[in-house]
């Protein structure tokens, strides 16, 4: 599974759960708050002192592969300002805590180990709620945030050769 997969699994089910847009962080998007902002802090690590090998065959030649499990560290902020809306005035602080609160759950519930055609994403730690308000121009962007460390199967693969059975010239004649 690659990286990208990942990331987009991720984002597509917590963005369905918590009912706001969910958008990287680089570049700085114009989402309309509230909304979530991810970051990749690292979208792959292993020590890689495990990992099958296995060896196929594909079309006219052969491939190699290298499956392992690898760590992926990703960072979910959460925003929202002070608004008016129809039903009344919703403080920024209360809806991007609210956000964060309910995305926390979602990770260590209902996003635990995402199954996929691909492969399982299994979440292995999800950080601490914590404040990340910073201040734009002339208001607060309201914000609470948290970092999710996860695993999934990583695999590569490169075309090889294969030598097939070799019956030394001694053995001919047995």
């Amino acid at each position: 599974m690659e990286f990208t997969e990942v990331r987009n699994e991720i984002t597509f089910r917590l963005e369905k759960h918590i009912g706001c847009p969910v958008v990287a962080s680089e570049p700085l998007n114009s989402a309309e708050y509230p909304c979530c902002y991810y970051s990749v802090l690292t979208p792959r690590t292993s020590d890689h002192s495990f990992g099958l090998n296995d060896v196929q065959k594909e079309g006219d030649g052969y491939v190699v592969s290298r499956s392992e499990r690898v760590a992926a560290t990703m960072s979910f902020t959460f925003c929202s300002q002070d608004h008016d809306t129809e039903d009344g005035f919703v403080f920024g602080e209360d809806e991007s805590l609210s956000l964060a609160e309910k995305a926390h759950g979602f990770f260590l519930l209902d996003a635990h180990n995402i199954g996929t055609e691909s492969g399982d994403i299994v979440i292995n730690n999800v950080g601490p709620v914590t404040k990340r308000t910073s201040y734009v121009v002339d208001d607060y962007v309201r914000r609470y945030g948290f970092d999710v460390k996860l695993y999934y199967i990583r695999t590569d693969t490169a075309p090889t050769t294969v030598i097939g059975k070799v019956k030394p010239t001694w053995l001919k004649n047995l």
